[in-house]
């Protein structure tokens, strides 16, 4: 398995409130969640690949972690919101 292929890209889109990521999944049943910096999970769902999206205009925090969960391979990437205004 190339070890690149569990990288995530990960897009915030500021306008319409989507974060959007890259990652293909190894297994149908992949999984994501996404957790606050104290790491309760906030939201969480299946990914859809190879681009996953995710509304995310409930989120008021600013920090947050993006954790995917794809069979034995678990990669987490952070991710920062700017709040707007």
């Amino acid at each position: 398995m190339n070890p690149a292929s569990n990288e995530i890209r990960v897009r915030i889109d500021q306008l319409e409130r989507l974060l959007m990521f890259d990652y293909e999944p190894g297994t149908q049943e992949a999984l994501f969640d996404i957790c606050d910096s104290q790491g309760h999970i906030v939201k969480t769902g299946e990914v859809k690949g190879p681009e996953t999206r995710v509304r995310i205009t409930d989120l008021k925090g600013d920090e947050y972690y993006l954790m995917v969960l794809d069979g034995e391979i678990s990669t987490v990437k952070p991710f920062q919101l700017r709040k707007v205004g």
